[in-house]
């Protein structure tokens, strides 16, 4: 049977205009797929999108959104300027909006001050941000660095890396942190495949930033809208006896693997070495900062490390001649929400006594210890 016949048409071949139309179809699409990903690329290795480090760059805005810190501002018309880099214990405790008209108060002259804490920076994350903040044309007049105890513990793997990923590192930024002895490997989109394949190289900060309600990372890689002007994000106001002891309990459970055994020194003690260094060498004045905790997370850390901590601190920033601000012990149990994360009415004490005893006797000598 002629199904030819009884089909007309139906199992004819394509004319070859057609099928002419349909590869040139395809290959339009393939190039601009090609284009597409290169561009993509491009943008995320040249940072024209925020996507390598989101937290970092969402920080750097609001941080060049302040007019003193911008790189346009007139020498002459910038007031003294100050930035806090740490963990989310300087997020939630430094109210930089409060510290700057505090400062000027005190040492007759303008001053601004930032807030550049992240959640789940460390020492080497605050190492990265210190180096990247000064090669990005950031150079305030002084840097507070938080350093945060627990990740300074060298009897276990450093941990860092679970948080900072090798694909939130710049190219150059990935040898550093290996001197450090954090062990992280170059990372695929380093290379061609960073350029050719992006959308699935940084697939996981696309789909955070741009369609987060798709995202399964249990935090958002993000700081945009997140915090005040001034990079402060005020925490709870108060926190109920019953929801403090459960927090409490959860620190302790989440800390333990740090704080057992505690020897501080290591990868996290090489990290604060080199950013006290790297702010010497822009001629920045640099301190070192120790975030409260309530009496309970300090007895956490076993001896004879716990001792030993502030001897290692201090052997630290002698070594660039700055000054060690512990405040570990300065506020009340209860201002804490969790043991170390403080409310809002600690971060005001906190901030207070900061400024009022460590900050502006620091800042009126010149920033000399």
């Amino acid at each position: 049977m002629n199904l030819r016949a009884l089909i007309p048409g139906r199992l004819s071949r394509p004319s070859p205009n057609r099928a002419r139309r349909v590869a040139v179809t395809i290959a339009v699409g393939a190039a601009v797929v090609v284009v597409v990903q290169l561009v993509t690329g491009w943008a995320i290795h040249t940072d024209r999108v925020p996507l390598r480090d989101p937290l970092y760059f969402d920080k750097l805005a609001a941080l060049r959104a302040r007019p003193a810190f911008s790189p346009a501002t007139l020498p002459e018309q910038k007031p003294l300027t100050v930035v806090f880099v740490g963990s989310s214990r300087t997020l939630v405790g430094v109210d930089t909006g409060a510290v700057g008209p505090a400062l000027s108060a005190q040492l007759g002259r303008p001053v601004e001050a930032f807030n550049f804490g992240t959640a789940g920076a460390g020492p080497v994350t605050c190492a990265v941000y210190v180096r990247r903040l000064l090669a990005d044309g950031v150079k305030p007049d002084a840097v507070v660095i938080e350093v945060l105890p627990p990740l300074l513990a060298s009897q276990v793997e450093p941990s860092e890396a679970r948080w900072l990923r090798a694909i939130r590192l710049r190219p150059g930024e990935v040898a550093v942190v290996r001197g450090y002895g954090l062990p992280v490997e170059p990372p695929a989109a380093h290379g061609p495949r960073g350029w050719l394949l992006p959308w699935h190289e940084y697939r996981i900060p696309l789909v955070d930033r741009y369609a987060r309600p798709l995202s399964l990372l249990p935090f958002p890689m993000t700081a945009a809208g997140l915090t005040n002007p001034h990079g402060f994000d005020r925490w709870r106001e108060r926190v109920e006896p019953a929801d403090r002891a459960r927090m409490l309990e959860h620190t302790r459970r989440e800390y333990a693997w740090y704080t057992a055994g505690y020897a501080p020194g290591g990868c996290g003690a090489a990290a604060v070495r080199d950013a006290l260094a790297a702010c010497r060498a822009a001629g920045v004045k640099a301190a070192l900062m120790l975030a409260p905790e309530s009496s309970e997370f300090r007895s956490w850390y076993a001896e004879p490390g716990r001792s030993r901590l502030l001897p290692l601190l201090n052997e630290l920033a002698s070594e660039t001649g700055a000054p060690l601000f512990d405040g570990r012990a300065w506020l009340a149990d209860e201002l804490t929400a969790d043991g170390h994360h403080l409310t809002g009415p600690g971060a005001d004490e906190f901030t207070a006594k900061l400024t009022r005893d460590a900050l502006a006797p620091w800042l009126a000598t010149g920033g000399t210890p």
